[in-house]
């Protein structure tokens, strides 16, 4: 279920939008954004809506609710991004670069993705989170233990976020949601059973507390500490009447 506060961004931006303006919200994360699509359906009328965090595929975007005649490109200018580049001495994590910027106090619904690449973090944020960086000096001079520099990102079109996954191959019963999350996380079918019914599954970023309902190719099914899976096949059968399943599990 949506959150209220959510709800009535949402259906400011609608009024707004209306109205003739273009509208951003903060950056939403999967849940959020799967739960305000299925909100908007059949609200939004003649008006534009978009998801977008400042590269293909990102995890955290922005909903961008706009009259037509707006330039999308134009509008997503507010999403800048910088690169905060580390010495190379020091290991630095994801963890570790939004922990120095949340200790500088800014809010998590100002900054998008933050993708590691080598030793340096690519920041996706508010463009007014970006300024704030880039001042000279930038408030942020250390993450961690290292000293880091920073600087504008220029984001191109092959831009990736380096994601790695790991294959999973089995057969499983049926496409029911409780079979594969049993095969998925190396659990009984009743543990499976049990982490559903508990509200700890999603699928396509929304928590399912129904044992039977059907995961689909291209599904999206995470696990609360067992991980996030990406159904990459689930139709065809073996010789024993198995669905052949083919997943590949976000590490």
């Amino acid at each position: 279920m949506i959150d209220k506060l959510l709800c009535s961004r949402i259906e400011d931006m609608l009024h707004r939008a209306e109205r003739g303006e273009a509208t951003c919200s903060p950056f939403l994360n999967e849940t959020q954004r799967a739960e305000t699509a299925e909100y908007l359906q059949g609200r939004t009328g003649e008006l534009m809506t978009a998801f977008f965090g400042g590269y293909e595929d990102s995890e955290r975007t922005r909903l961008f609710i706009y009259p037509e005649y707006y330039d999308f490109e134009e509008l997503c200018g507010c999403i800048r991004a910088v690169e905060i580049k580390g010495s190379g001495y020091v290991e630095l994590r994801h963890s570790s670069f939004l922990g120095a910027l949340t200790s500088l106090g800014i809010d998590r619904s100002k900054m998008g993705d933050i993708v590691i690449k080598d030793n340096s973090a690519i920041l996706f944020a508010d463009e007014k989170i970006a300024e704030f960086l880039l001042s000279d000096p930038s408030p942020l001079s250390r993450v961690g233990r290292d000293t880091v520099k920073i600087r504008e990102f220029e984001v191109t079109a092959d831009f990736g976020n380096n994601r790695e996954y790991k294959d999973i191959f089995d057969t499983v019963a049926s496409p029911r949601l409780d079979s594969v999350v049993a095969s998925l996380a190396s659990l009984s079918r009743e543990r499976a059973k049990q982490l559903i019914l508990s509200g700890q599954v999603m699928v396509n970023h929304i928590p399912r507390d129904k044992t039977d309902i059907t995961v689909n190719e291209g599904d999206v099914v995470t696990v609360r500490s067992y991980g996030k899976f990406r159904i990459g096949a689930l139709s065809d059968r073996t010789k024993k009447d198995r669905y052949k399943l083919l997943a590949k599990k976000y590490i």
